[in-house]
């Protein structure tokens, strides 16, 4: 570590260690004596077959896991426009004459997913589904602070992922709750059909949120919390979806009365890829717009060097950091993920209404044909009144031997869980799956049985 003179000394005791060297303690010493060891020069061709080695370790069987992130078909429009050049850069457009192209694409993308969210605007756009949230409890807070004398009471559904529960631990620290005036209560699923049990919440005071996940990460779609802004009429409604093609073959989040909508559109032509990236995304009702973190982009006309009138496009709305001061920011957690943007647009352009809906459409057949052969081999679900849309949860009662028998087989039967003390497999579909690889996934479960 080399700084100005009493640099070191001051960073070692503002950190409460000794030594450079009690810094990295954490790091086993092996690593440390070590640390170049990566084997003899090789050749290119070498390199090439080395790569080929490791490529052939990962799973490249049939896989049923979805659990927040779903492999569906990617056209190969997608791509080829997303490569081009002019929008892969990791450069902000700043100077929007000199973006118009990528500021276009963006705007494209808030219209498409305005018009598919039911929301009067939508960001552009975030990280992920779990910045989205967090993002969006800000928003509200910063809408409708609580009143004198009271918290900000915000009822969480049990529905919500796991891991975007985490997150929202990791940021809502103890001293952030404590500034805000937040309390945040966990509202659990009905056991036999899955939805949020909203009357559970028993305290006298109206919650200043009701936030939750449809379908939940658990595959249950949410019908009963249709009707919680007549239970609570002050409250704020923040509807959320990891999965954003259902939102073409369910009732549109208007009719959740939402107020705001946060969610990642993963779906929308961006592959899996071993967990990321994905795109976080944020719609709310016009009262909220300028609460929204990120940016909005607007269609406006102008003169072109003819002295022509034509469309051009312009960050109509820009509360980052980067923009603005820091204390007026709105957010400081959020990107813009201009790239995944741009691909959802391609997506969903190239998809159409009609397109989306047939995915989600056929994913729902494989599920319910699934459920179905459940049934006839006496597997319980896990809700066994819930209403599904692509993803299954049942119980499994040796899961160990399960998964060793269908890694023989080469499949992959969905992601391995517990919930209230029961192992559970939350097994997912999407238009990639084929009769064949369910009817091959049911009988490694018969033989379970």
């Amino acid at each position: 570590m080399s700084y100005l003179p009493g640099d070191n000394d001051l960073i070692l005791e503002e950190l409460g260690i000794k030594s450079t060297e009690e810094l990295f303690s954490s790091i086993p010493k092996g690593v440390l004596k070590n640390p170049g060891a990566i084997g003899n020069p090789l050749s290119h061709r070498q390199i090439k077959e080395e790569i080929e080695r490791i490529k052939n370790k990962n799973f490249d069987g049939i896989s049923f896991s979805g659990y927040g992130l779903y492999a569906h078909y990617i056209p190969d429009v997608v791509d080829h426009l997303a490569s081009l050049r002019n929008f892969l850069t990791s450069y902000t457009p700043y100077q929007p004459e000199a973006a118009q192209g990528t500021l276009q694409a963006l705007f494209e993308y808030q219209s498409l997913m305005s018009s598919l969210t039911s929301m009067d605007v939508v960001n552009a756009s975030l990280y992920d589904g779990a910045t989205a949230m967090i993002e969006a409890i800000r928003m509200g807070l910063r809408s409708k602070p609580a009143k004198s004398g009271e918290k900000n009471i915000i009822l969480l559904s049990e529905g919500i992922h796991p891991s975007i529960m985490n997150v929202l631990n990791t940021y809502f620290s103890e001293s952030i709750l404590i500034d805000l005036n937040v309390e945040f209560i966990k509202i659990p699923l009905n056991r036999e059909t899955g939805e949020t049990e909203w009357n559970r919440y028993s305290q006298s005071q109206a919650p200043a949120q009701l936030v939750f996940q449809n379908p939940n990460y658990l595959g249950i779609i949410e019908q009963s919390s249709k009707n919680i802004k007549k239970q609570y009429p002050e409250s704020e409604v923040l509807y959320g979806t990891l999965e954003a093609l259902s939102l073409t073959v369910m009732p549109s989040p208007s009719a959740y009365d939402a107020d705001i909508i946060w969610g990642d559109a993963q779906s929308f032509g961006i592959g899996v890829s071993m967990g990321g990236p994905t795109l976080g995304f944020i719609g709310c009702k016009s009262a909220y717009m300028r609460q929204l973190p990120g940016r909005i982009i607007g269609k406006t006309s102008g003169m072109d060097s003819f002295n022509d009138t034509s469309n051009c496009f312009v960050i109509t709305l820009a509360t980052r950091e980067q923009h603005i001061r820091r204390e007026k920011a709105t957010s400081n957690i959020c990107s813009n993920q201009s790239l995944m943007a741009l691909r959802a647009a391609i997506y969903m352009a190239s998809m159409g209404w009609q397109g989306m809906q047939s995915v989600m459409v056929e994913s729902i057949e494989h599920n319910i044909f699934f459920q179905e052969k459940l049934s006839e081999k006496g597997i319980q679900l896990l809700f066994p009144q819930g209403a599904h849309l692509n993803e299954t949860s049942w119980i499994c009662n040796d899961p160990e031997s399960l998964f060793y028998k269908a890694k023989e087989k080469n499949i992959f039967p969905g992601v391995l869980t517990s919930y209230q003390n029961q192992q559970i497999i939350i097994t997912a579909f999407t238009e990639l799956h084929k009769r064949n690889d369910i009817e091959q996934l049911l009988s490694i479960i018969d033989q379970q049985k």
